[in-house]
Protein backbone atom coordinates (compact mmCIF):
# COMPACT_ATOMS: atom_id res chain seq x y z
CA UNK A 1 0.00 0.00 0.00
CA UNK A 2 2.72 2.54 0.89
CA UNK A 3 4.73 1.86 -2.24
CA UNK A 4 1.73 2.36 -4.54
CA UNK A 5 0.84 5.69 -2.98
CA UNK A 6 4.36 6.84 -3.25
CA UNK A 7 4.38 6.03 -6.98
CA UNK A 8 1.15 7.88 -7.58
CA UNK A 9 2.41 10.99 -5.74
CA UNK A 10 5.74 10.98 -7.58
CA UNK A 11 4.22 10.79 -11.07
CA UNK A 12 3.03 14.40 -11.29
CA UNK A 13 6.43 15.62 -10.18
CA UNK A 14 8.17 13.72 -12.97
CA UNK A 15 5.63 14.89 -15.53
CA UNK A 16 6.09 18.53 -14.55
CA UNK A 17 9.86 18.19 -14.83
CA UNK A 18 9.57 16.77 -18.36
CA UNK A 19 7.24 19.59 -19.45
CA UNK A 20 9.67 22.21 -18.08
CA UNK A 21 12.57 20.60 -19.92
CA UNK A 22 10.63 20.60 -23.19
CA UNK A 23 9.78 24.28 -22.76
CA UNK A 24 13.41 25.12 -22.16
CA UNK A 25 14.37 23.33 -25.36
CA UNK A 26 11.77 25.32 -27.33
CA UNK A 27 12.90 28.65 -25.92
CA UNK A 28 16.62 27.98 -26.37
CA UNK A 29 16.73 28.75 -30.16
CA UNK A 30 14.84 31.98 -29.61
CA UNK A 31 17.32 33.10 -26.97
CA UNK A 32 20.27 32.23 -29.19
CA UNK A 33 18.76 34.13 -32.11
CA UNK A 34 18.19 37.21 -29.97
CA UNK A 35 21.74 37.03 -28.64
CA UNK A 36 23.07 36.70 -32.19
CA UNK A 37 21.06 39.68 -33.35
CA UNK A 38 22.32 41.74 -30.42
CA UNK A 39 25.91 40.76 -31.00
CA UNK A 40 25.75 41.36 -34.76
CA UNK A 41 24.07 44.78 -34.63
CA UNK A 42 26.35 47.82 -35.02
CA UNK A 43 25.59 50.92 -32.92
CA UNK A 44 24.64 53.99 -34.97
CA UNK A 45 27.49 56.44 -35.44
CA UNK A 46 26.89 59.95 -34.02
CA UNK A 47 25.94 62.60 -36.57
CA UNK A 48 28.94 64.52 -37.87
CA UNK A 49 28.38 68.31 -37.87
CA UNK A 50 28.80 70.10 -41.15
CA UNK A 51 31.89 72.27 -41.72
CA UNK A 52 29.70 75.36 -41.46
CA UNK A 53 28.59 74.27 -37.98
CA UNK A 54 32.07 73.38 -36.72
CA UNK A 55 33.79 76.51 -38.06
CA UNK A 56 33.65 79.40 -35.62
CA UNK A 57 32.17 82.62 -36.91
CA UNK A 58 34.75 85.28 -37.62
CA UNK A 59 34.66 88.97 -36.74
CA UNK A 60 35.06 90.49 -40.20
CA UNK A 61 37.24 93.63 -40.36
CA UNK A 62 35.28 96.59 -41.76
CA UNK A 63 36.78 99.92 -42.87
CA UNK A 64 34.94 103.19 -43.62
CA UNK A 65 36.45 106.02 -45.65
CA UNK A 66 35.75 108.53 -44.26
CA UNK A 67 34.52 107.40 -40.86
CA UNK A 68 33.66 110.99 -39.77
CA UNK A 69 31.82 113.55 -41.87
CA UNK A 70 29.64 116.64 -41.50
CA UNK A 71 25.90 116.19 -41.90
CA UNK A 72 23.44 118.40 -43.68
CA UNK A 73 23.93 117.16 -47.23
CA UNK A 74 24.08 113.84 -49.07
CA UNK A 75 27.59 112.39 -49.13
CA UNK A 76 29.11 108.98 -49.84
CA UNK A 77 31.20 106.59 -47.77
CA UNK A 78 33.49 103.90 -49.14
CA UNK A 79 33.11 100.55 -47.33
CA UNK A 80 35.68 97.72 -47.35
CA UNK A 81 35.06 94.32 -45.72
CA UNK A 82 37.42 91.31 -45.66
CA UNK A 83 34.96 88.41 -45.74
CA UNK A 84 36.39 84.83 -45.77
CA UNK A 85 36.58 83.21 -49.18
CA UNK A 86 33.69 80.72 -49.62
CA UNK A 87 34.16 77.08 -50.62
CA UNK A 88 32.19 75.20 -53.24
CA UNK A 89 31.80 78.05 -55.69
CA UNK A 90 29.41 80.08 -53.56
CA UNK A 91 28.98 83.67 -54.72
CA UNK A 92 31.36 86.01 -52.93
CA UNK A 93 29.64 89.20 -51.75
CA UNK A 94 28.27 90.96 -48.63
CA UNK A 95 25.34 93.14 -47.58
CA UNK A 96 25.70 96.32 -45.49
CA UNK A 97 23.02 98.19 -43.56
CA UNK A 98 22.92 101.27 -41.32
CA UNK A 99 20.33 103.80 -40.22
CA UNK A 100 22.54 106.54 -41.67
CA UNK A 101 22.40 105.05 -45.20
CA UNK A 102 19.71 105.68 -47.80
CA UNK A 103 19.32 101.89 -48.26
CA UNK A 104 21.07 98.50 -48.31
CA UNK A 105 24.51 98.37 -49.90
CA UNK A 106 26.07 95.41 -51.76
CA UNK A 107 29.80 94.79 -51.43
CA UNK A 108 31.43 93.03 -54.39
CA UNK A 109 34.92 91.66 -55.08
CA UNK A 110 37.38 93.38 -57.43
CA UNK A 111 36.60 93.24 -61.13
CA UNK A 112 39.64 91.05 -61.86
CA UNK A 113 38.98 87.32 -62.16
CA UNK A 114 42.10 86.34 -60.21
CA UNK A 115 41.52 85.38 -56.58
CA UNK A 116 43.03 88.08 -54.35
CA UNK A 117 45.68 87.07 -51.84
CA UNK A 118 43.73 88.96 -49.18
CA UNK A 119 39.96 88.66 -49.79
CA UNK A 120 38.29 92.03 -49.99
CA UNK A 121 34.83 93.34 -50.84
CA UNK A 122 34.08 97.00 -51.53
CA UNK A 123 31.07 99.25 -52.13
CA UNK A 124 29.78 102.81 -51.73
CA UNK A 125 26.96 103.96 -49.43
CA UNK A 126 25.03 107.23 -49.64
CA UNK A 127 24.38 109.14 -46.41
CA UNK A 128 20.90 110.51 -45.73
CA UNK A 129 20.76 114.28 -46.18
CA UNK A 130 18.64 114.57 -43.01
CA UNK A 131 20.74 112.24 -40.87
CA UNK A 132 21.01 113.62 -37.34
CA UNK A 133 24.47 114.19 -35.82
CA UNK A 134 25.64 111.19 -33.81
CA UNK A 135 27.30 107.75 -34.00
CA UNK A 136 25.79 105.13 -36.31
CA UNK A 137 26.42 101.37 -36.33
CA UNK A 138 27.37 99.90 -39.72
CA UNK A 139 26.68 96.14 -39.99
CA UNK A 140 28.22 93.84 -42.63
CA UNK A 141 27.08 90.24 -43.30
CA UNK A 142 29.04 87.94 -45.62
CA UNK A 143 26.45 86.02 -47.63
CA UNK A 144 28.50 82.87 -48.28
CA UNK A 145 29.61 82.17 -44.69
CA UNK A 146 27.24 84.36 -42.61
CA UNK A 147 30.25 85.92 -40.89
CA UNK A 148 29.57 89.45 -39.66
CA UNK A 149 31.48 92.61 -38.84
CA UNK A 150 30.69 96.12 -37.62
CA UNK A 151 32.09 99.64 -37.80
CA UNK A 152 31.05 103.06 -36.47
CA UNK A 153 30.20 106.08 -38.60
CA UNK A 154 30.23 109.51 -36.91
CA UNK A 155 28.16 112.37 -38.34
CA UNK A 156 29.14 115.80 -37.04
CA UNK A 157 26.89 118.81 -36.59
CA UNK A 158 27.28 121.40 -39.38
CA UNK A 159 29.18 124.56 -38.42
CA UNK A 160 26.96 127.67 -38.81
CA UNK A 161 28.17 130.15 -41.42
CA UNK A 162 29.39 133.55 -40.07
CA UNK A 163 26.94 136.45 -40.38
CA UNK A 164 27.63 138.79 -43.31
CA UNK A 165 27.79 142.55 -42.52
CA UNK A 166 27.18 145.26 -45.13
CA UNK A 167 28.60 148.91 -44.89
CA UNK A 168 26.01 151.69 -44.50
CA UNK A 169 27.95 154.06 -46.90
CA UNK A 170 30.23 153.44 -49.81
CA UNK A 171 33.91 154.13 -49.09
CA UNK A 172 35.22 157.46 -50.47
CA UNK A 173 37.51 156.93 -53.43
CA UNK A 174 40.10 159.12 -55.18
CA UNK A 175 42.34 161.82 -53.77
CA UNK A 176 39.69 164.35 -52.79
CA UNK A 177 37.44 164.55 -49.79
CA UNK A 178 38.58 163.54 -46.37
CA UNK A 179 41.22 161.26 -47.93
CA UNK A 180 43.16 164.36 -49.07
CA UNK A 181 42.47 166.42 -45.96
CA UNK A 182 39.54 168.29 -47.55
CA UNK A 183 36.41 169.28 -45.67
CA UNK A 184 34.20 166.52 -44.42
CA UNK A 185 30.99 165.64 -46.25
CA UNK A 186 28.21 168.09 -45.33
CA UNK A 187 30.55 170.60 -43.62
CA UNK A 188 30.12 173.38 -46.29
CA UNK A 189 30.68 174.23 -50.00
CA UNK A 190 33.61 172.64 -51.72
CA UNK A 191 36.83 174.36 -52.79
CA UNK A 192 35.82 174.40 -56.47
CA UNK A 193 32.46 176.01 -55.72
CA UNK A 194 34.04 178.73 -53.54
CA UNK A 195 36.64 179.58 -56.19
CA UNK A 196 33.98 179.86 -58.89
CA UNK A 197 31.94 182.24 -56.74
CA UNK A 198 34.96 184.43 -56.05
CA UNK A 199 35.97 184.59 -59.73
CA UNK A 200 32.41 185.50 -60.74
CA UNK A 201 32.29 188.33 -58.21
CA UNK A 202 35.65 189.70 -59.45
CA UNK A 203 34.47 189.64 -63.06
CA UNK A 204 31.32 191.53 -62.14
CA UNK A 205 33.38 194.17 -60.30
CA UNK A 206 35.70 194.61 -63.32
CA UNK A 207 32.79 195.12 -65.68
CA UNK A 208 31.14 197.61 -63.36
CA UNK A 209 34.39 199.61 -63.09
CA UNK A 210 34.79 199.76 -66.90
CA UNK A 211 31.23 201.02 -67.36
CA UNK A 212 31.78 203.75 -64.82
CA UNK A 213 35.02 204.93 -66.43
CA UNK A 214 33.34 205.02 -69.86
CA UNK A 215 30.54 207.17 -68.69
Amino acid sequence: MRSGRTGQEGWPVIKLARVAAAGALLLAPLGCSAAADTAGSTPAAPATPSPEQTAARQDVPVELRPSRLTGGETKSVRITARCPLPSGGTEYRAIVRSEAFTGLVSLLPPASTATPAVPELTGTALIKADAEPGRYRVEVRCEATNDTGTATLTILRPTPAPATTYPTKAPRAGGGGTAAGGPAEGSGPGVVTTAAVLLGAAAVGVLAARRRSGT
